[in-house]
């Protein structure tokens, strides 16, 4: 074979593997690796059993559900691409700006965090390098003790993320 025609086949290899390099390298997070269900239960104050995906295929959300009766009915994990967080606390913004009663409120968590205060629900959204993050304790309780509970599980998330 002509050492002329190698070279040029790999380089004509590269030139079209090259653009999806990327899209290895950030190969879906599964969210549940990214906080044990010991540290959410530390953060909840309240037992939960192991995290599990919506559907096996999709590792991108992870949840956790307390082992009793408890007024927190579910602890989610969703990540995304830092993007997705930018448009996001966009959305967020301008939600809070027109339905009454909805607030944006920043939060020291990654390199940039708000929640999402919307009536009874709150929702952690950070952004540490190239990934995000949303986590969503549901219950009943003051939004205080939600976003308490919220930013002790973030915090634990940031260093894997």
């Amino acid at each position: 074979m002509n050492p002329w025609s190698s070279r040029c086949r790999r380089i004509f290899e590269l030139a079209l593997c090259a653009p999806l390099w990327p899209l290895a390298a950030h190969a879906d997070t599964d969210a549940c690796t990214l906080v044990t269900a010991a540290q959410v239960s530390a953060a909840i104050h309240v037992a939960v059993g192991a995290g599990t995906h919506v559907t096996p295929t999709f590792v991108k959300t992870c949840t956790w559900m307390p082992t009793a009766s408890s007024n927190i009915k579910a602890v989610t994990v969703n990540v995304q691409t830092a993007s997705y967080y930018d448009g996001a606390k966009k959305m967020a913004i301008q939600t809070a700006a027109a339905m009454p009663g909805a607030k944006v409120k920043p939060v020291s968590v990654g390199e940039d965090g708000y929640y999402l205060v919307e009536g009874e629900m709150v929702m952690l959204f950070f952004k540490k390098g190239g990934a995000s993050a949303k986590v969503a304790v549901y219950a009943k309780m003051s939004s205080d003790e939600i976003e308490a509970m919220e930013l002790a599980i973030a915090k634990q998330m940031a260093g894997k993320l």
